[in-house]
């Protein structure tokens, strides 16, 4: 059922062999809707040995808001791409025209040679 090495279980569900290690699991900053580590329970008891276990009410105010969070952070990284993609379109178009005025400087020069050497 589990290991009897690590009897301690984060809100996240990551086992660790000590309560303080279970009480500070990075991985429910990740994988817990409330961002960091609610309770730890005792796997051989069933017991929450620290923090308090949220109620249904706390949770689905906490999922709501991680929702918002997530739609937040996925506009923000949109956002960002088309940043990115109008900066790259710009940097692209200023070489295109340096290379243009480039070919016009070159077209110049051979039109100012003819003349010379046609005077």
């Amino acid at each position: 059922m589990f290991n009897q090495d690590y009897p301690f279980e984060c809100a996240c569900g990551e086992n660790f062999r000590m309560v303080h290690h279970a009480r500070h699991c990075r991985k429910c900053r990740n994988y817990c809707v409330f961002g960091y580590c609610t309770h730890v329970t005792d796997l051989t008891t069933g017991q929450v040995v620290w923090g308090k276990e949220p109620t249904e009410e706390e949770y689905e105010a906490a999922a709501r808001q991680y929702e918002i969070y997530l739609e937040m952070d996925r506009r923000d990284r949109e956002r960002e791409e088309l940043e990115w993609k109008a900066a790259q379109a710009a940097e692209k178009a200023a070489v295109e025209l340096a290379a243009l005025e480039l070919a016009e400087d070159q077209l110049w020069d051979i039109q100012d040679n003819w003349l010379l050497r046609a005077s």
